[in-house]
């Protein structure tokens, strides 16, 4: 792609709010396909040769899913695109398709949340999220123009921060229709916790913490 993603306002604001604020080093993997289907995925490359010029903070690892198939399982994705952020974070933190739209600043923050390990969230929630010992895979499905889908994806990213067993992933569900119709995605946010407790809209922490708790009351 010739043209670029960001103008020069975008990477500037980009440079002094966000990755001033990078302390350590982080890995940005992306999962990319050679199939010609996958329209986003050089989209999606040139996004972040963009976002990482702007620092030394980032490591950018490309993989092809057609090529690194035992690195990737290990990474427990399963579809291309994917990306995987990788630093102060206990947990996995996925994001299936373009982080675009609505869902980029949040995306940019993610990042910065990995690198600082401040995670946000008020004591008494981390405590009870740090009480689960049981895998848990968190689903959410978004849209880029969805105004509630942001907060909803970065609050299960905070739970993915501080505890190893909480899997978050976001899913841009317009790039993956078949995944979208198999979970019954009328309305986004939705999240899934585990494929058995699930519902739609922007809940808080707390909510979460609770089907959490009937997720695995129902394994």
């Amino acid at each position: 792609m010739s043209s670029r993603l960001l103008k020069d306002e975008d990477l500037e604001i980009l440079k002094q709010d966000y990755w001033s604020r990078l302390e350590n080093e982080i890995e940005i993997i992306y999962i990319n396909s050679r199939e010609p289907i996958c329209q986003y995925c050089p989209v999606i490359k040139q996004l972040y040769s963009e976002i990482i010029s702007l620092t030394d903070k980032i490591e950018f690892i490309e993989l092809f899913i057609e090529d690194n198939r035992d690195i990737i399982e290990r990474l427990g994705v399963k579809y291309a695109p994917a990306t995987v952020l990788r630093g102060l974070n206990k947990g996995r933190i996925k994001f299936y398709g373009i982080p675009a739209g609505n869902e980029f600043p949040s995306f940019i923050e993610a990042i910065v949340m990995v690198s600082t390990g401040e995670d946000g969230l008020p004591d008494y929630v981390k405590g009870e999220i740090t009480r689960i010992d049981k895998s848990i895979n968190i689903k959410t499905f978004v849209t880029p123009s969805c105004p509630y889908c942001p907060k909803m994806v970065y609050t299960t990213y905070q739970f993915a921060m501080v505890n190893e067993f909480i899997e978050a992933e976001a899913w841009e569900s317009l790039e993956f229709p078949d995944i979208s119709a198999y979970y019954d995605v009328y309305a986004v946010p939705k999240v899934i916790i585990n494929d058995k407790v699930s519902w739609e809209g922007l809940v808080p922490p707390e909510y979460l913490i609770e089907k959490i708790r009937e997720a695995i009351r129902e394994e």
